[in-house]
């Protein structure tokens, strides 16, 4: 009797946790946000036709054709552009969930705006498959950008005019798989990184602009200027900074007959194709296979609010397909995950949304860390 009691007050504290916790005492496919890397924001299109309805199709017909490709390099290598699938716009269409549209204009002829798609992952996913193309959907937690320019023998980074700085803010930074923020540069950005450090900060420097910036990765992006073949050129020298220090520098040119903005966008779009190619060497190999497995964690909580943030970051993260709950408990929920990566790219995909993974027996544990994410690991060479 004794026992039967003890396993209904067992069987009660579960329930209560689940209610505080707005749980079902059952499994339950875990409500995933939709993943960014298949979105596609802020494209412009713009068509002219013989009245206001066809130039309105026409401009969101443009659109879809530059999202998709949009997309699909978004995901890949440059060297495995010219194998990308082409599609006619009744398959594009097929492969869209919806759309968005924003700062809309028209005429009688004319109609122009800017339209945000969203790619439907799976499809998109067997789409490259079939074509063999590896592929990343696993997008880096966004990374805080340093612009420092050189030019006529002097350095800037937060003194006006900085016309770097200027390219960098005025594009749109949310999108793709290494979104960034640029710095304000408030008393407290100056403080964290003066200027003559800002081509090679110090651990303490990036740990503090870090942590004013949601503890992303710190990015310098340091644009020299020097006379060129056209009349100017822009050599771009760009390093990422993560918690065990500075990763490979990266460097692209880009010229143009003078420093103009038009020199300066075509400079951020180098930088941030570098940024986002060291990202997709390091995580595409692992992300392309389908295959997925099961992995049992436990998570530690103190308080329902701890599960809520917890549960919340895990359905952002792309690589993890469905969640379980197995078990609520005083202080612990544990989860039965099914994810589609192997065990390091698991952890980089948690880390950038400041999750934890410990091995343990016999189950791994699942925390939330407020440290940046850790820089991300060359590939282990192949066994002899």
């Amino acid at each position: 009797m004794t026992a039967f009691l003890d396993r209904v007050g067992r069987i009660g504290l579960a329930l209560v946790m689940a209610a505080m916790l707005g749980l079902s005492a059952r499994p339950a496919l875990a409500q995933s946000k939709f993943p960014q890397a298949f979105v596609v924001a802020d494209v412009p299109g713009d068509a002219t036709a013989q009245d206001a309805v066809a130039a309105r199709e026409a401009a969101r017909a443009q659109g879809l054709q530059a999202a998709f490709q949009q997309l699909l390099q978004r995901l890949t290598q440059p060297s495995d552009w010219p194998r990308l699938p082409h599609l006619d716009a009744t398959q594009i269409t097929d492969l869209l969930v919806d759309f968005q549209v924003a700062n809309e204009h028209s005429s009688a002829v004319r109609y122009f705006a800017n339209f945000t798609f969203r790619f439907n992952p799976r499809a998109v996913r067997d789409l490259l498959n079939r074509a063999g193309i590896p592929f990343t959907e696993l997008a880096s937690k966004p990374v805080v950008i340093v612009p420092v320019l050189t030019a006529g023998g002097e350095t800037r980074l937060w003194d006006d005019p900085n016309p770097w700085r200027d390219a960098w803010n005025s594009v749109p930074g949310r999108s793709g798989v290494v979104p960034w923020v640029v710095p304000v540069g408030d008393l407290a950005d100056v403080s964290a990184l003066d200027q003559p450090d800002a081509s090679a900060p110090k651990p303490e420097q990036i740990q503090a602009l870090s942590q004013h910036y949601d503890g992303g990765d710190v990015v310098t992006a340091v644009a020299t200027e020097s006379p060129g073949g056209q009349g100017v050129k822009l050599d771009i020298a760009v390093t990422r900074y993560g918690a065990d220090g500075p990763g490979a520098t990266v460097t692209a040119s880009v010229d143009g007959p003078k420093a103009d903005a038009s020199l300066f966008l075509a400079g951020v779009q180098a930088a941030s194709q570098l940024l986002e190619s060291q990202w997709k060497e390091k995580t595409a190999p692992a992300v392309v296979s389908t295959d997925e497995r099961t992995i049992e964690v436990t998570v530690p909580i103190g308080s329902p609010a701890d599960w809520s943030r917890i549960r919340s970051k895990l359905s952002a993260v792309p690589v993890v397909h469905h969640m379980d709950v197995e078990l609520i408990a005083r202080g612990e929920v544990r989860l039965l995950l099914r994810v589609a990566a192997d065990p390091t790219t698991l952890r980089v995909a948690l880390a950038q949304q400041d999750l934890a993974m410990a091995d343990g027996s016999p189950f791994a544990t699942l925390t939330s860390s407020p440290q940046a994410p850790p820089a991300i690991p060359s590939p282990e060479p192949p066994p002899t």
